[in-house]
């Protein structure tokens, strides 16, 4: 049973790197659980396994990311944060929820005076507000 906790923790972090590094080249829009599967070694069905739907999968995706982005300037080197950040950015224009969630993670990660550090300081003083639905 440990055995097959710790195989599936371990699969669930190699699908999240490959998709991490697809989604990254590939953009959010463009790339497929298919693409992610292959990267990792995987079958498409083992993301199923892991994450019920693609949403749920690039919601993961957004988790990790905002672990990485919260985390400081020496984790911000990974080769897909910065096309991650701009692709988060700007799907987060048009998305309420992610603009919310984007607007958090923005508030919580540490400047650091690094590239990086000031295009998230940046992007939180242009994304617009989330709007109040109650307004």
């Amino acid at each position: 049973m440990r055995i097959s906790r710790r195989r599936r923790s371990e699969t669930r972090s190699l699908l999240l790197e490959a998709g991490l590094q697809v989604f990254a080249e590939r953009g959010l829009d463009l790339a497929s659980l298919d693409d992610v599967a292959a990267v990792a070694g995987f079958t498409k069905g083992a993301i199923y396994r892991h994450f019920p739907s693609k949403g749920a999968f690039l919601l993961a995706l957004f988790e990790q990311y905002a672990a990485v982005a919260r985390a400081g300037a020496r984790a911000r080197l990974a080769a897909w944060f910065l096309p991650l950040t701009l692709q988060f950015a700007a799907k987060a224009m048009r998305d309420p929820l992610l603009r919310r969630r984007l607007a958090v993670v923005l508030a919580e990660t540490p400047n650091g005076g690094t590239p990086e550090g000031r295009l998230l300081h940046a992007l939180a003083g242009v994304l617009p507000a989330p709007q109040n639905p109650a307004a």
